[in-house]
């Protein structure tokens, strides 16, 4: 790499770590007076049982980064929803907040970060349940939407996120794995 190369990605590679520094900042923050719902087979994450979290993550995703599992575990409990049956963890669903501003004014918005049900529980409705009873804490909350991306080959899953009301906004690349073309949906709650 040239010095002048590295002279310009330098300040990027700042600004990525600080705006992630932000985001995580914040959505602690609008995490303050959260208010729980009542939640059959639903918990929060708590530490005794990341771990299965961890594997189904593992064997849901390529990139099996347990890192960012482990660090929303922790920053963001409160909207760390797992699904339970009597055989152990079945899937979960991880979220962060974001504030957004518009001419409106100030908006809380959710972002589904991760959601994995264990291949042996698809299906089966565990997937539905997570996102049913996060969407109706959510909307306690106040939220105003909810969105998520998704691989334009995981056609269960839009299937799912269509069905629970979720609309296709837009096409990225890169967010759910290298060089994988991704949907971006989303859910208004208000």
């Amino acid at each position: 790499m040239s010095f002048r190369k590295a002279q310009v990605s330098r300040p990027i590679a700042y600004l990525t770590i600080m705006k992630r520094i932000l985001k995580d900042t914040l959505g602690v923050f609008l995490l303050k007076g959260w208010k729980q719902t009542d939640k059959e087979k639903i918990v929060l994450v708590d530490d005794y049982i990341i771990h299965e979290v961890i594997k189904i993550h593992s064997e849901s995703f390529q990139d099996k980064n347990e890192k960012d599992i482990i660090k929303y575990s922790k920053s963001s409990r409160k909207i760390f929803y797992v699904a339970k049956s009597h055989e152990g963890v079945v899937g979960y669903c991880i979220y962060y907040l974001k504030p957004v501003i518009s001419s409106g004014g100030f908006k809380k918005q959710a972002v589904i970060c991760s959601i994995a049900t264990d291949r042996n529980f698809r299906g089966k409705g565990f997937g539905k349940k997570l996102l049913k009873e996060s969407i109706k804490e959510m909307r306690l909350n106040k939220i105003s939407s909810i969105i998520l991306y998704v691989s334009k080959n995981n056609v269960p899953a839009i299937r799912l996120y269509e069905k629970m009301g979720f609309v296709t906004t837009g096409q990225i690349e890169n967010i759910c794995g290298q060089k994988e073309k991704c949907y971006k949906m989303e859910l208004k709650l208000v």
